[in-house]
């Protein structure tokens, strides 16, 4: 198996791809502002100090942070759908030097069609005005075959013409290259969880945690890769903890019907989504299992931010074997078993302590805000 692993991460280190460039950086203009498009009711500038919740992941990590890390070099604004639409040029926020189409869940593409038929619209009117960005966290397309939504195809094929895509990952980058006109830059996700004690001795009873999206597209996967985990440990009792959104019942009871089948002495957690909550958890548990789709299209290009938040949060993740996880298999454990991982996690604790050190001194260079904010500044030409 480790062979197989390590076969794995050589293809995807071996096999990187350059992406198409994106357009030279035009110098910014002096006093000049970003706009980022967002899902918001009504624009606002943004502050550096100002508490911006939501539960959506990309619109936190793409959106939020990278916003505030640009507000100590230039003026930043959060601008609304209906803004954009009634003026693409964006007039009245003065000297504007970038435009970034964030990223909108596929529910709220699917819902906003005539609306977002236009956004395409007028960027396309934009060629040779302000440099447009669009940030590209999901492979649209591949999400949309899934799901049999072909609009989301469009929409994705329709900023690529339009827009200069951002991406989180080289993966994901070499997936949207065929849409991507005017070139793919590729800007991690930042952690935004605090470092904690590195801790990867096992309680008893054992403590497990998931955290994440639960829904249709991924919940046969995770019921069945979470069973296989916990049925391998029947010999010793053990607690899961899942934090998820507390719409998916209808997920979690399956789930729940099959971790009892596979360990009987298995008590199952679950926990609203939050971040404190996921904090919490993370604190709690000793392991924390990311299993993932490893062959589905709309899957593999995934970014890295579950792994590096647990990293951060001094776990040992066992993961299964996306690209973005097998760049960083020195931290954690990475595998298709994740039972085989759990074994291995148990017997070797000081070398799975170390790696999660390791991890963290890794994670602090490449996704530390601070660093994800000058990736941003040198790509819209600011620094």
């Amino acid at each position: 198996m480790l062979g197989s692993i390590a076969a794995r991460l050589n293809a995807v280190l071996g096999r990187t791809r350059a992406l198409p460039a994106p357009p030279a950086a035009r110098p910014f203009p002096p006093g000049g502002c970003v706009a980022f498009v967002l899902p918001v009711g009504s624009s606002a500038r943004v502050n550096q100090t100002d508490a911006y919740v939501t539960e959506i992941a990309s619109m936190r990590l793409r959106a939020v942070i990278p916003a505030r890390q640009l507000a100590q070099r230039v003026p930043v604004w959060f601008v609304s759908l209906d803004d954009f639409l009634r003026d693409p040029s964006l007039a009245e926020f003065g000297s504007v030097g970038a435009i970034v189409i964030s990223k909108l869940p596929a529910p709220a593409i699917l819902q906003r069609q005539e609306a977002l038929s236009a956004l395409l619209a007028r960027a396309a009117s934009q060629t040779g005005g302000v440099p447009l960005y669009a940030d590209m966290p999901d492979d649209l397309a591949a999400l949309g075959k899934a799901v049999h939504q072909p609009f989301l195809a469009r929409y994705q094929k329709g900023l690529g013409a339009s827009c200069t895509l951002v991406v989180p990952c080289q993966a994901l980058g070499e997936r949207l290259a065929r849409d991507a006109r005017r070139g793919i830059a590729v800007v991690e996700d930042p952690y935004e969880n605090p470092a904690r004690a590195v801790r990867t001795q096992a309680s008893s009873p054992l403590r497990l945690m998931w955290f994440g999206n639960l829904g249709q597209i991924n919940a046969a996967m995770l019921e069945e890769a979470l069973a296989n985990a916990v049925g391998a440990l029947r010999d010793r009792p053990l607690q899961l903890e899942l934090v998820t959104r507390s719409g998916a019942r209808e997920e979690l009871d399956a789930i729940g019907r099959r971790l009892r089948a596979a360990h009987p002495d298995c008590a199952l957690h679950v926990t609203a989504w939050s971040l404190q909550a996921t904090e919490q958890a993370l604190e709690r548990c000793d392991f924390v299992l990311i299993p993932h789709e490893t062959r589905a299209e709309w899957s593999t290009g995934k970014s890295h931010n579950r792994l590096v938040t647990a990293i951060r949060a001094g776990r040992l993740a066992i993961a299964s074997p996306i690209p973005t996880y097998l760049e960083l298999a020195d931290y954690a454990w990475i595998g298709d078993d994740l039972a085989a991982g759990l074994r291995w996690a148990l017997a070797h604790p000081q070398e799975a302590a170390e790696r999660v050190r390791a991890g963290q001194h890794a994670v602090e260079q490449r996704f530390a805000p601070d660093q994800i904010g000058r990736k941003w500044a040198a790509l819209l030409g600011i620094d």
